[in-house]
C-alpha cells in the first residue's frame, strides 16, 4: 500500500537541503512524516514540518535552540520511537558534532551529545545506524596510522554519552567504505564501496558484493520495524 502526501508548505529551492523522518506514534496510533529544510548558512535556522496521517495536513514544528543543522546525506536512524541524524551546534565559536533527534510522540527536537572523540571527527567520516535496537555509529579516523580502518561503535545505554563503546574495526583493504551504513539482521553491515553496495561480515572479515550497479552514488539505506498497524486512516 502507498499514499501520496499533500504538497509541503515550506519551499525548498535548489540552494537548500531536505531530509525526511518517518515513524509511528503509539500514543495516537498514527504514522508521521517529518520534513526538515535547511541551508548550510548557520544564520538561517532549519524549518521543519510534520505530516500526520490521521489529519492529512502539514503542520509547522518548532526547531531546537541548541542545534544549527543536520547532516544532509544521512537517512534516519530510528531508535526508541525517535528519528536520529548527525548534526552540529555552536559551542564557544566552534561547530561541534551532535546527534539530533525528533521524537514522534511528543513532536520535539532534542540534542544528544557525543563523546569528545566522536564529536571532533570530520563530517565525511561518520555515519549513524541501528544495530539490535541500539544506536550505532561508524567512524573513519584519519589520525589512525592505517587509513583504511573504520571503527563501529554502539551506544549501550540510550542517551548516556559514556556508554558509547567501540565494538570492532573494519579493515577495508585500502578501499574507501562509503557513507551508506546499516546492519542486516544485526550480523552483517550493509555498506558502499566504489559506488556499489556490499555486505561486510565481522566474523569472517569478508566483503560480499551484492552485484548491484548504478551510475554515481545513488544508493540509500534505512531501517524498518515490522508492524501490524495498517497504513490507512
Amino acid at each position: 500500500m502507498s499514499m501520496t502526501l499533500l504538497r509541503p508548505c515550506v519551499d525548498a529551492p535548489v540552494s537548500k537541503y531536505v531530509i525526511h523522518g518517518f515513524g509511528f506514534d503509539h500514543t495516537s496510533n498514527d504514522y508521521k512524516v517529518l520534513r526538515i529544510v535547511f541551508d548550510w548558512d548557520v544564520r538561517f535556522p532549519p524549518q521543519a514540518e510534520i505530516y500526520k496521517l490521521r489529519t492529512g495536513v502539514w503542520e509547522t514544528v518548532r526547531g531546537a535552540d541548541d542545534f544549527q543543522n543536520v547532516q544532509c546525506r544521512d537517512t534516519q536512524a530510528l531508535v526508541n520511537g525517535a528519528s536520529h541524524w548527525l548534526g552540529f551546534h555552536r559551542r564557544d565559536m566552534a561547530l561541534v558534532k551532535v546527534v539530533v533527534l525528533f521524537h514522534m510522540c511528543d513532536e520535539e527536537f532534542r540534542v544528544m551529545k557525543l563523546s569528545d572523540h566522536l564529536s571532533s571527527l570530520c563530517w565525511s567520516d561518520v555515519a549513524l545506524g541501528v544495530s539490535g535496537g541500539l544506536l550505532s555509529l561508524m567512524e573513519h579516523n584519519w589520525s589512525d596510522d592505517n587509513l583504511s580502518r573504520w571503527n563501529v561503535w554502539l551506544m549501550k545505554e540510550y542517551g548516556v554519552v559514556e556508554s558509547w563503546t567501540k565494538q570492532f574495526t573494519i579493515d577495508s583493504n585500502g578501499w574507501r567504505f562509503g557513507s551508506m551504513f546499516s546492519f542486516r539482521n544485526n550480523e552483517k553491515i550493509v555498506g558502499e564501496m566504489q559506488d556499489e553496495p556490499v555486505l561486510y561480515d565481522p566474523k569472517t572479515h569478508a566483503f560480499i558484493n551484492l552485484g548491484i550497479k548504478a551510475k554515481g552514488s545513488l544508493f540509500a539505506k534505512n531501517t524498518y520495524v515490522e508492524s501490524l498497524v495498517l497504513l490507512n486512516k
